[in-house]
């Protein structure tokens, strides 16, 4: 009994607080309250996180930042950042806040990238803005770059392709560095390229809100290719009771057939690979013998969520930038070991000072390894 009355006075005292906080507090606090539940309610990889064992340190972190946010010690541009922060920064970077906050902490996570692969980098000039490219290396290596997923490359990339095969080539290597991501199929022909071997069974999963719906439906609106089966998704969902539908399935042995046209092929990343970016980088971690991953570190940590779309708080109209469907791979993934695919062979060279449409020099070391 006096346990209830405790509780019931600190929340009298918290709502009398509420009541005569400035009108800009409230909206503050409103929006922060907001953003708090939007994501819990729509970010398809939350439940997974909370089912790993982050629910105190969850609960903690969400109720720190708005007793902050109460006491003046913070603003809503800092709240949010902070909050949409601790997701992005050890589990997954599809989510973000459309602050000023959120993109120096993210250009803090770059530079902080850049130092891991080359201490120098400030000290010396860095062209890094890779363009696409496709041409021979030498007499036995062909080198695709992709720097984007953008559907507008589907076709570039299909040609590319094509170059390679009426060259003379045996080894191919796809640069994927700098890539941010995209449409997955970009890559629909290189996995038929690249396949060995089936893996495990993979899944992605949809979480079913009235607001993730709405993903789905502006695909409609924006014309998507495929028109029907997005519209039967959406009559599936919104029919539903389940939390979770499946957007996506892939058998085990995906009925694929290994190819003899590539005798080795490696794909090079770095920290910016995300995304669709990091789909070819995956299909060939599950599905090839004949390809390995090159780089200096790990890719960005966005390859096992995705399908986006931008949500508003109601007062300041902040976005926030989230994922609708989570991967299978997420609940198995040890985050404690860090975000992204980590490479297969270790580039042992400092960051290339030029790396635009060019040939650089961890094009032309990892063609030498090819032929090792």
């Amino acid at each position: 009994m006096k346990q209830t009355i405790i509780t019931a006075l600190l929340a009298l005292i918290a709502h009398c607080a509420f009541a005569v906080a400035p009108d800009s507090l409230k909206k503050d606090l409103e929006d922060y309250d907001y953003l708090v539940s939007f994501v819990e309610k729509n970010y398809a990889p939350f439940g997974a996180i909370m089912q790993k064992g982050y629910k105190g340190e969850y609960r903690s972190m969400k109720k720190q930042i708005r007793a902050q946010l109460c006491k003046g010690e913070s603003d809503l541009e800092k709240a949010a950042t902070d909050y949409v922060m601790w997701f992005y920064s050890q589990f997954d970077r599809h989510i973000a806040v459309e602050t000023t906050a959120f993109g120096m902490a993210q250009g803090n996570i770059i530079d902080e990238a850049f130092l891991k692969m080359d201490s120098t980098m400030f000290t010396s000039t860095l062209e890094y803005e890779p363009k696409p490219i496709s041409c021979k290396v030498d007499s036995s290596t062909w080198l695709i770059r992709v720097p984007s997923c953008d559907p507008d490359y589907r076709e570039w990339t299909i040609n590319a392709l094509k170059q390679f095969d009426e060259s003379d080539c045996v080894n191919l290597i796809i640069d994927v560095r700098g890539n941010e991501g995209g449409s997955d199929g970009v890559w629909n022909r290189y996995y038929d390229m690249l396949y060995d071997h089936p893996d495990k069974p993979f899944a992605c999963w949809f979480l079913n809100t009235p607001e993730n719906i709405k993903h789905w439906k502006d695909i409609i609106e924006n014309g998507h290719s495929n028109d029907e089966r997005v519209k039967n998704f959406i009559e599936e969902c919104e029919s539903s009771k389940k939390k979770y539908l499946k957007w996506w399935e892939e058998e085990g042995d995906t009925g694929r057939k290994p190819t003899t046209r590539i005798r080795r092929a490696a794909v090079i990343i770095d920290f910016m690979t995300a995304s669709a970016g990091e789909s070819i980088v995956e299909f060939v971690k599950n599905h090839s013998d004949r390809a390995k991953v090159y780089g200096k570190g790990n890719t960005d940590g966005s390859d096992l969520t995705g399908n986006c779309r931008w949500g508003v708080l109601p007062n300041s109209k902040i976005g926030v930038f989230y994922a609708t469907t989570v991967d299978s791979g997420f609940y198995e993934k040890d985050f404690s070991e860090g975000l992204g695919i980590a490479p297969d062979v270790i580039i042992p060279l400092p960051l290339p000072r030029k790396l635009t449409d060019n040939i650089d020099e961890w094009v032309l070391w990892v063609a030498e390894d090819l032929k090792r």
